[in-house]
């Protein structure tokens, strides 16, 4: 069960799951998982995979700990979804997040995922739920943790799923697994 049937458009922001540091002339962009961050995207993909979480359609940003995030999801989880990588996901802010969604307009996708980075991941959820932020910012406490995951319905599709009305359904953290 990806999407409610009253929803337009569910969506799944996921920041990616904890980095090892930089070595010493590593770029930031090749930061690998370390073992805390292999174990909460495992327990991502549990959650998911209970809640029957299946996005149809994933953006994912194509610096490593993103893509080993999404591995590790897609490896525990049931069906590959259609993965579409971007740069601007690691370099752009929070705009390139919410024009990922607004280009949703097929009606067979009924949920998309973004495996991102913060702040660009916590600034395109507020922005999503902006008309109603209050059980998002509750919620969110100390911040969007690494491989949290939030859920919003969008009630529409195009810029009127990025116009601050979506629903505000949950933020789950590797420790809610």
């Amino acid at each position: 069960m990806s999407t409610p049937s009253s929803a337009a458009l569910r969506v799944f922001l996921v920041r990616h799951a904890h980095a090892a540091w930089a070595m010493p002339g590593m770029r930031d962009f090749d930061r690998p998982l370390d073992d805390r961050g292999r174990e909460e995207a495992a327990r991502l993909a549990a959650t998911m995979i209970v809640n029957g979480f299946e996005p149809d359609l994933v953006f994912c940003s194509n610096a490593r700990r993103c893509v080993e995030t999404l591995e590790v999801l897609n490896a525990r989880g049931g069906r590959v979804s259609t993965v579409e990588r971007s740069d601007a996901l690691y370099a752009a802010g929070q705009e390139a997040y919410l024009e990922l969604i607004a280009s949703v307009h097929d009606k067979t996708i009924r949920s998309i995922m973004i495996v991102g980075h913060n702040p660009m991941i916590e600034d395109a959820a507020s922005a999503l739920v902006h008309t109603d932020p209050a059980a998002y910012l509750q919620t969110l406490g100390a911040g969007f943790p690494t491989a949290g995951l939030m859920i919003a319905d969008c009630q529409a599709r195009g810029a009127g799923a990025i116009d601050g009305s979506a629903r505000f359904v949950a933020l789950l953290s590797p420790v809610d697994a």
